[in-house]
Parts: C-alpha cells; sequence; structure tokens
C-alpha cells in the first residue's frame, strides 16, 4: 500500500497481517466501511456495522479480529461466528479457510448438516474460530457438562452475529438474544459483540439488542441511492423475451417469490432459450447441490441462477450484471438487499429488472423505488414481551442445569435485551402457571423440569424443541440414498407412482412412496408436461410505511420523472396503468388527509381505505366487529371491508374511527378484541402460556397499533364514491 492511501491503523497492525492484506488479499487501499470500523473494534467497543451486501464488512471484522488473535496469542475458542442459515455458514467457511491457513490458526462449522464425529471433535479440542447457527449452541447450552462448556467459551473474544437484521424481528432473534446472555457465565474475557446488517431502518435498537446497557458503536455506510430499474409487465412470454439478450453475455440473478416458481421457471426458460447455463435455489433442493450450484454459477462467465430469498443475503456466487425479480417483494428492505447484488464491480450502478403480475405491484414497485432512494427502510419489529421464546429459555436453562433456584433464574434470564420489560409479576404468574400444567416441578424454592415437558417436547432426543419456529413438514425426495429435496406434504399426498415432477431444475419420475418414512424415491425422466411441486409459505405483510407511500403516489404527490428517466424507466403499459389509476381515484374523491370511505349498494360491503398495511387493517376490521358485529371481513393492505347485520351509516363509522386512540387504550376492549383470533397460533410455543400473556402476545404480533392510531388521528374520514381500488388485487 503506498502512504497516501493508508490509514494510520494499517501500520499499527500485526506485520504477518499486514503481508497478507497486502500479498494473498492484493488490497490496495480500503474502503469507507473498513477505516471507520476497523479501530473502533481494535479498541475493543461492541459494533454495529451496516453498508451494503459485499461491501467488504465481513473483512472490517476479520481484520481488528486477527490482529487482536496475532498480538495477544488469543487460546481457542476466541471468535463465535453466528449465522442465519447454513448455506451461509458453508459460504463464510470457505472464505475464511484461506485466512486461518496462512496464519496457522484452526476453524470448525457446526450446524445441521456437520457429522457428529467433526462436532465431537470440536468439543475435545476447540478451534480459534466457531461458525454456527442459534439452535445448534441452544444443542450445546442444553446438551454439554458444564465443565464441556467452560472449555468452549472460556477463551471467548469475539461474537459476530451475521445478518442480524435476519434475526430480530422473530422468535430466532429473541432466543438468539438470550442464548448470549447465557454463554457469558462460562466466559473468562471481556466480550466483544459486533453485528453485520446490509439494511435496517432501526440502526439504534439493533445496537441495545447487542448490548442493552451500553449500546454498541453504529457504524453506516449506505446503499448507493443511484441504481437503473426497469418495471415491466410480468407475462412468462415477456420475460424470455427480455432474458433472450442477456444469454451467453451477462450474469443474471433472478429472484420469484415462491419454490414452486423457481422450477416452473427454469422449465420455461430451458424449452424457450434452449440454453445451458441456467441454475436453480430454494430452501427445498438438498444442500449439497446448492453448494454445488452457488460453485458452479460463481465460476460461469454467463448464465442465470434463479432462486427465492435463499440468495437474497449474502452467499459470494461472484459479479452480478442484473438482477431481476419477479414479482415486488413487501419490503423495502429486501428489495433493495436483492438490487445490492449486482454491480459491485468496479464500482458500477446496481441494476434490476422488476416484473409484475398486477396493478398493485406497479405501485408497490414504484413506492420502494422511492423509499430506496430516499434511505427510508422498515423499522424491524422487535416484540417488546416475547413470552412465548422466555417460556422456551426457562425450560431450556432448567433441562441445562437439572434444577434451578426460583428467584435467581428470573435474574439470569433478565440480563439481556429481550426479556428487560418481562416484569416479575409476569414472570411469577408464568411460573405458577407452568406448574399447575405439570411442565415444570417446583421443590421448595427449586424448579426443575416437569412430566409433561418430556411429553410434549421429548421426541427425537428434543429435537424440535432446540429451534423456535415451526418445522416444515416435507417428504424427502430421494433417488436411491441421494438427497435431491424436499416436497410439502400436501403435494406428496397427491401423488402416484410414474408422476413426473421437476426438482432442483431437472425431472424425476415417482418409483414409489414410503408414507412412513416421508421418502419418495425417484428416476430421472424426460416428459413434455411437468407437475410443478408447490409450497406452503407467505409473503411479509405489508408495512404502514409502503401502504401510505403508495397512498400518496395515488394522489399523483411523487416525481413524475422516476417513471421514465435515464436508464431507468416503467414501460408504457405500466405508465398507462398508473395514470389510469391517478385518474380514478381522483374521480372516485380520494385526496390529502382524509380516509375515504365506500358503501357498495351492490355488495351491500363498507370498504374503509386506510393505505396502512396488513396489520392496522386487520386491528381495524376486528375493532368494527367488535362493535358493530360485521362478517364477511375482507382486510388487504390498502383497504378493510365488511358487512353488518343492521343499519350502518357513514356517522357510525366516522364515530369509531375517530375514536381508535380511546378504544385501544383500554386493555380490556384489546383483550376482546384479540379473542376474536384466539384459536389461531402464531408462534411455535405461544398455546402453552396463560391465556392472558398469550393475548398480549398475539395482540403485540398481529398488530400493527401504532401505525393505526397515527392513521386515525392524521386523517379524518370522509364519504367517496365508488373506487377501483377494491378490484386491485385482480391479475393482469
Amino acid at each position: 500500500m503506498t502512504n497516501d492511501v493508508v490509514p494510520q491503523f494499517f501500520e499499527n497492525l500485526n506485520p504477518i497481517l499486514q503481508n497478507f492484506i497486502q500479498n494473498s488479499l492484493k488490497w490496495r487501499k480500503f474502503n469507507k466501511i473498513q477505516e471507520e470500523a476497523i479501530p473502533i473494534i481494535s479498541q475493543g467497543h461492541d459494533t454495529l456495522l451496516i453498508s451494503p451486501t459485499a461491501s467488504g464488512k465481513t473483512e472490517a471484522v476479520l481484520i481488528p479480529v486477527f490482529d487482536d488473535i496475532l498480538n495477544n496469542n488469543l487460546e481457542p475458542m476466541s471468535v463465535l461466528y453466528i449465522s442465519p442459515l447454513k448455506a451461509l455458514i458453508n459460504d463464510m467457511d470457505s472464505r475464511i479457510e484461506d485466512w486461518c491457513k496462512y496464519f496457522s490458526l484452526t476453524h470448525t462449522r457446526w450446524h445441521g448438516d456437520v457429522s457428529s464425529s467433526n462436532k465431537n471433535k470440536f468439543i475435545k479440542e476447540p478451534t480459534d474460530f466457531l461458525s454456527i447457527t442459534p439452535e445448534s449452541l441452544e444443542v450445546i447450552l442444553m446438551n454439554k457438562s458444564d465443565d464441556e462448556k467452560k472449555k468452549i467459551f472460556k477463551n471467548l473474544k469475539y461474537i459476530v452475529v451475521d445478518e442480524i437484521h435476519n434475526f430480530l424481528d422473530g422468535e430466532r432473534g429473541i432466543q438468539l438474544n438470550s442464548i448470549l446472555n447465557r454463554i457469558s457465565p462460562y466466559c473468562e474475557k471481556s466480550i466483544v459483540k459486533i453485528g453485520l446488517s446490509a439494511t435496517v431502518g432501526n440502526p439504534k435498537d439493533i445496537a441495545e439488542w447487542l448490548n442493552y446497557q451500553e449500546p454498541a458503536r453504529i457504524v453506516k455506510v449506505d446503499q448507493d441511492p443511484e441504481f437503473y430499474y426497469k418495471v415491466l409487465s410480468g407475462v412468462f412470454s415477456n420475460i424470455a423475451k427480455i432474458l433472450r439478450k442477456y444469454v451467453n453475455k451477462e450474469k443474471i440473478l433472478i429472484f420469484v417469490q415462491k419454490r414452486s416458481s423457481v422450477e416452473s421457471l427454469n422449465n420455461d426458460l430451458q424449452k424457450k432459450l434452449n440454453y445451458n447455463n441456467i441454475l436453480v435455489h430454494h430452501s427445498s433442493i438438498d444442500g449439497i447441490t446448492r453448494e454445488e450450484n452457488e460453485s458452479k454459477f460463481k465460476s460461469l462467465p454467463n448464465g442465470f441462477m434463479i432462486s427465492t430469498t435463499t440468495l437474497e443475503l449474502g452467499i459470494d456466487i461472484g459479479d452480478i450484471f442484473s438482477v431481476v425479480q419477479i414479482g415486488v417483494p413487501n419490503t423495502v428492505s429486501s428489495f433493495m438487499q436483492k438490487i445490492g447484488r449486482s454491480g459491485r464491480s468496479k464500482n458500477k450502478k446496481s441494476k434490476t429488472i422488476v416484473f409484475y403480475e398486477s396493478t398493485p405491484e406497479i405501485f408497490l414497485a414504484l413506492a420502494e423505488i422511492i423509499l430506496g432512494k430516499k434511505g427510508e427502510i422498515e423499522n424491524l419489529s422487535i416484540v417488546k414481551k416475547p413470552y412465548d421464546i422466555y417460556f422456551h429459555q426457562i425450560l431450556s436453562v432448567l433441562f441445562d442445569k437439572g434444577k434451578y433456584d426460583k428467584n435467581e433464574l428470573y435474574k439470569y434470564l433478565h440480563n439481556c435485551y429481550s426479556f428487560k420489560n418481562i416484569t416479575l409479576t409476569e414472570y411469577n404468574h408464568l411460573i405458577e402457571y407452568l406448574i399447575s400444567t405439570d411442565i415444570i416441578n417446583c421443590y421448595g424454592n427449586f424448579l426443575s423440569t416437569g412430566y409433561n415437558f418430556e411429553k410434549n417436547f421429548g421426541k427425537m432426543n428434543y429435537r424440535e424443541f432446540y429451534s423456535v419456529f415451526f418445522p416444515s413438514k416435507e417428504y424427502s425426495v430421494k433417488m436411491e440414498k441421494k438427497v435431491i429435496g424436499s416436497v410439502d406434504t400436501g403435494y406428496a399426498l397427491l401423488l402416484k407412482d410414474d408422476t413426473i415432477f421437476t426438482l432442483a431444475g431437472k425431472l424425476w419420475r415417482v418409483s414409489s412412496i414410503d408414507h412412513k418414512h416421508f421418502i419418495i424415491q425417484v428416476n430421472p425422466a424426460k416428459a413434455l408436461e411437468v407437475n410443478i411441486p408447490r409450497w406452503d409459505g407467505d409473503k411479509p405483510p405489508l408495512s404502514y410505511l409502503i401502504s401510505r407511500k403508495i397512498y400518496s403516489i395515488l394522489l399523483n404527490n411523487f416525481d413524475r420523472k422516476l417513471l421514465n428517466f435515464n436508464k431507468s424507466k416503467f414501460d408504457d403499459n405500466s405508465i398507462n396503468k398508473i395514470n389510469k389509476s391517478i385518474d380514478s381515484v381522483r374521480i372516485s374523491g380520494f385526496s390529502e388527509g382524509i380516509i375515504p370511505v365506500e358503501f357498495d349498494n351492490k355488495s351491500k360491503k363498507i370498504y374503509i381505505y386506510t393505505f396502512a398495511g396488513n396489520k392496522a387493517n386487520m386491528l381495524l376490521n376486528l375493532i368494527f366487529k367488535l362493535y358493530l358485529d360485521t362478517y364477511k371481513l375482507n382486510c388487504s393492505p390498502y383497504y378493510c371491508s365488511f358487512e353488518t347485520k343492521s343499519d350502518c351509516d357513514f356517522k357510525t363509522i366516522k364515530g369509531i374511527l375517530n375514536n381508535v386512540k380511546n378504544i385501544l387504550k383500554d386493555s380490556e376492549e384489546r383483550i376482546e378484541i384479540t379473542k376474536l383470533i384466539n384459536k389461531v397460533y402464531p408462534s411455535k410455543f405461544i398455546k402453552y402460556l396463560p391465556d392472558d400473556l398469550s393475548l398480549q402476545l398475539k395482540y403485540e404480533l398481529y398488530f400493527d397499533e401504532e401505525g393505526l392510531i397515527d392513521l386515525c388521528e392524521n386523517n379524518q374520514p370522509k364519504l367517496i364514491d365508488e373506487s377501483v381500488i377494491k378490484n386491485w388485487d385482480e391479475k393482469i
């Protein structure tokens, strides 16, 4: 490195590390995230790094960590690297291997696909680095002795949480936060926690998640707001036509919404393009095949990779010319992260082509383009009182320790961000309930697991207890002993011998089905007509942020240059549909500062056009059900609708909308609203909670109270004429 581009910290790095950076990595300079983050991490501060995919975050962590190991002879295991996906662990493991070999250090990966012998080897002799998932950490805490855990964690100095945003708004993030707290008693050193994320709207909350007593330092480099896009009508014939010009020329990463769409699009493109370099990637393809496809695609000079969100995160598949999105994701974060997979080489701009299937998706794409260019990303929704995972962690500790003092258990679990809001009264209430249901036992002041804990969770050596999300019930698809992937149970039950279907981008003929052991045996096949497997899975709800932006667009409150400017554009069909919708809602009476209300005389339904998102609208619909005994409820991100059994006028609707904040202030009213969805279990362990805690948690998980109150406080209901929005979801 030349002196004019060398930051001061470089001269202070270990000489062997300096040599590695210059001669092995062949770096000539550091980028912005590295220049800012390396000194902070070197000083021992907890740190949150936020920058786009493939921007050098990992190296910004590895450089100060390796420097500390080399300078201070840190003993194994000094680094714990935690990832949300096995694929990311495998990718990271291959990347870190070169570093470890150069410095004569050791590393281990630990997840469900790693052999027991390799795991046992690590327990006997920990390595410098351990890459692992939260579920596997839970296994270690529950099943290893205190002496083994001390041996593993006593020298731990760094905890790195990769793709941290992927954890935080779900059960796994709460579990992980608790696990990191439970690890701390086994550590002899002060731990440095580091989080890595590409896009996030509320970094301060994540900084507190890492360390709520002294929040992590935030180092943020925003994604380049300038990216090129095309938004086009999305029929399969159009997709093939557009992609044809990239055949044998460029590498294209294609994102689709469903696993079945991966298989069907691959089948369609293979027929129409006669192109060999088309690969597929989704969670129901066997891990080995996915890794082979990742490696092959990375080495190809050109080709198409068709994927679900499995390649949205930072798995290295080489330089991508452009990202194609078939269907628009429901979050700005996902939209921008996908775009960020392209244009990373030679400082080129990111590019994306977006295909849509319905009118709302045109507006969704435009809203996410506007928000993405402004850097406005949804906040991660972090549950304030996650009683279900609290229940899980109480049992995990008792299983681990055998028994635990009741008062000390409360203190032990509460030394972390996720459980800090749960009161001692709520803890005692939950404990008493679990004793009454024989899930835990109480002897004096000591607690232990009860008979019903083993009965409910003991199958397969507690395997399903370790993970806090619902396990997928799928049939394994095999060709003799080779695993191809898996299909949903519902699809498998419809299969018969000799049925031909596609999986992992190839055709298979069913030779036998073992329903007892959930195994489908297949052989390679050829066919003109192909069955496409289906898998369950929904898109995340549309947020208040995006839904309100779509309303602004409908009011023509946006920069129309975004529709056709420079290398970015919407096609003529899309622009016509945007203009037609804008004209239509204007004629209907949509305007700034109102909540349009329509009484449809034909259907006898009442439509309330909130544009407040799925969760706010579900809450509003249930408020009306509570007060008006409504039926035939319908809910979208843009409106809620219902019929009433008695006469209902606009004055009644307006009165309820204007009183929403007061209604939701009443805890008894909130409980009654939530009881209307009482039979639904939104998380794995919620059914084991006492009713009052279960209802409180459901309310927080299902509804957006803040968004709904904001809508009703800042907008007034207004009666309008018939609107086209109620038919918006029809396919084009």
